[in-house]
């Protein structure tokens, strides 16, 4: 496995996930090096969202173990996964709606990122600055537009001062011009020296922000390394669309 970023930061280990009959994660195995942006696709149902479930702590595998900085947190719970430093922003976004940004944040640099006071606030300050939601601190989370509520699912992750940040589809019904501006903010992030796990249909926004890109079908890895190798390759091509008459990406 390619541990382009150097130091194994998150790892999973022959992961089994199964629901009833159905086999979800079939033994993977994914490392993810420290400041490392790796990419994960795959049709519907291919197992994405489950590993990332996985790697969050919020499903337990059935099989493998989780490892996080060299510890097995396999049976670490979301909350305190969060507090170790794993992040994630859901493909859904998942303020609390009645109250403003600002506050949305806060409890994210207060709960996640155990923050108190001044040091906080400071936090706050600086991750709305980072995402691009400064002008609207005081505004209900519930009267954003998509892209500022996407904005404010990253923000919330990153008040939590993640050393790992777990994307879900983030790009997600964005035009073309507001996923530029999210590649922009992903990349500023990455500047930081926090590893990325992005799942993304948006194939092409997707290559502009990853240095390695890990193709999943039915619940196994099919390809991994180089993004537009890995969206060149004929299996991978064949799972999206049932043949090898071109691929997804250009």
């Amino acid at each position: 496995m390619t541990e382009a970023g150097g130091t194994a930061l998150l790892a999973a280990v022959g992961v089994k996930k199964r629901f009833g009959a159905l086999v979800v994660l079939d033994g993977i195995d994914v490392t993810v090096g420290a400041g490392e942006a790796v990419g994960i696709v795959g049709p519907n149902g291919a197992g994405k969202t489950t590993l990332l479930s996985v790697f969050a702590g919020s499903q337990r595998p059935d099989g493998g173990e989780i490892r996080f900085g060299g510890r097995d947190v396999t049976s670490v719970g979301p909350a305190a996964r969060c507090r170790l430093g794993i992040g994630r922003a859901h493909q859904v976004p998942k303020p609390f709606g009645g109250m403003t940004v600002f506050e949305n944040v806060l409890v994210g640099a207060s709960a996640g990122g155990r923050r108190r006071g001044k040091d906080a606030y400071r936090q706050v300050v600086q991750v709305l600055d980072q995402c691009e939601l400064t002008g609207l601190a005081n505004r209900t989370a519930e009267s954003l537009g998509l892209l500022h509520r996407k904005r404010l699912e990253l923000a919330r992750a990153l008040a939590t001062s993640p050393q790992i940040l777990l994307l879900d589809e983030i790009g997600a019904g964005l035009t073309d011009e507001e996923a530029a501006q999210l590649v922009a903010t992903i990349r500023e992030v990455r500047s930081r020296e926090v590893a990325i796990v992005w799942i993304e249909h948006i194939v092409h926004v997707l290559v502009q922000a990853v240095e390695r890109l890990i193709a999943m079908d039915g619940g196994r890895i099919i390809a991994e390394g180089d993004p537009h190798a890995v969206m060149k390759n004929a299996t991978v091509i064949d799972a999206y669309l049932g043949s090898t008459a071109g691929s997804p990406v250009a």
